[in-house]
Order: C-alpha cells, then sequence, then structure tokens
C-alpha cells in the first residue's frame, strides 16, 4: 500500500480503530506519557498533529487541562470519530501532515505527531514543517514505530503475524492495512536514526522514552524543543 493512500484506508476502519488500540496493552498509557512530556509549554496552545480517532486529543486534554488545541489529521472517518468524543475546545482540521502550515498557523507551544511521521511521503519536510508553527523553546513529541536494540525486528514480525495481522484484520475487515503497518515499521527509521533525523531539522533532542511492556523495543516517544 503506498503511503498516499494510508489516509483512505484509515476511513474503512475507523469506527472500529478504537477498540483495537483499546485492546492492546499500554497503547493508551504510551499517549499518555507522550502527552505529559510537552511541559513546560513555553506558549500555551497545542497541536495534535495526526490525531486519528482522538485517542491522542483524549491524551493531550488529560495532560493539559483548558489549553487551546487543533487536532488535524488526514482521515475523515478518523476526523468524525474524534470528534464524536466532545472534547472542547478543540478545533478539528482535515489536511495533510507533511504540509501543516497549510492549514493552520503558529505559534504552538507543543506538538503531538504519534504514529504519523512514518507515514508522510518525505519526513524531512514535515519536520522541518512542525519546526516553523513551533514557538521559539516549543516542544515536539514524535510517538511512532521505530524498532531498537537486538531482536526488535524479529520480536516485531513475530507480535505481527501472530497477533496483530490477524487479530486487527478480522475486527477490521480491512487485512491490507495490517499488511502495511507490519511493513512500513520494518522500512522506516530505527530508534538512533530517527533521533538523528529529528536532530538534522534543527531540533534539540532532549530525550527518548521507550514504550511499555512488549513494546519497549518497538515504540518511542522522540521529546525535542525547537531552540529559543
Amino acid at each position: 500500500m503506498e503511503k498516499i493512500a494510508v489516509p483512505d484506508a484509515f476511513d474503512a476502519v475507523a469506527p472500529r480503530y478504537d477498540l483495537m488500540c483499546r485492546l492492546n496493552p499500554g497503547y493508551v498509557g504510551m499517549l499518555a506519557d507522550a502527552a505529559r512530556a510537552l511541559a513546560p509549554l513555553p506558549v500555551p496552545r497545542l497541536l495534535d498533529l495526526c490525531c486519528g480517532s482522538g485517542l491522542s486529543t483524549q491524551a493531550l486534554r488529560r495532560a493539559h487541562p483548558g489549553v487551546p488545541m487543533v487536532a488535524l489529521d488526514g482521515s475523515a472517518g478518523m476526523l468524525a470519530q474524534a470528534r464524536q468524543k466532545a472534547l472542547d475546545p478543540i478545533e478539528y482540521l482535515q489536511g495533510d501532515a507533511q504540509t501543516p502550515g497549510r492549514y493552520l498557523a503558529g505559534p504552538f507551544g507543543g506538538i503531538l505527531m504519534s504514529y504519523g511521521l512514518r507515514n508522510v511521503r518525505d519526513p524531512d519536510r514535515a519536520l522541518v514543517e512542525i519546526k516553523d508553527l513551533l514557538a521559539p523553546g516549543g516542544l515536539l513529541a514524535i510517538h511512532d514505530y521505530s524498532l531498537a536494540g537486538p531482536g526488535a525486528e524479529r520480536l516485531w514480525r513475530f507480535m505481527c503475524r501472530a497477533v496483530v495481522r490477524p487479530f486487527c484484520a478480522a475486527v477490521s475487515g480491512a487485512p491490507q492495512l495490517f499488511e502495511y503497518l507490519e511493513d512500513s515499521v520494518l522500512d522506516f527509521d530505527r530508534r538512533d536514526a530517527l533521533a538523528a533525523r529529528v536532530e538534522r531539522a534543527g531540533f534539540e533532542l532532549l530525550r527518548v522514552i521507550p514504550g511499555r511492556l512488549w513494546q519497549r523495543q518497538i515504540v518511542h516517544t522522540f521529546i525535542a524543543r525547537r531552540p529559543a
């Protein structure tokens, strides 16, 4: 599956997406970890980039109650699910995460991009655009699959073949999306390469938070800051 088709694919699974995520041990907790790491905010305004069905937006709202927030995603179906969560005050926008500056203006004090950088056509361009939206000293959390350590690739392949692909295909009725998930993670940056990519974009990398449970070497959150 080409990256450009990903928003359409998520439209098809949107009504069942929350169920699949909540049955993944640690999924919601890792989003909470990423949201809490966006502190302190130099400007009280947040962007949830690639907000999906709104689980990441919920995490941001709980970590930063009352802070004005914009949530953007490429999938109309996923945005519909996010809006149903009735989190206020939040502005929801449909748009391409690679060029968020086309749809909104900064400055933001913090930006969370969860499971999104891997799916854009040009990650380097996306990071530059994200940096331009941040206030000086603003914080970025890139939360995504990024394999690290011995055995991470073998573990990911095993879990995909034994659990993720058969379960999610049965629940969602869209097996091709989870074939894409397996392959896209294997093709994407490993942990250290993604850290280096973030720094090349002009960010100061502050820390890398490992995932929870079986995903400790599979998922990481990269906390970075736009230099003041």
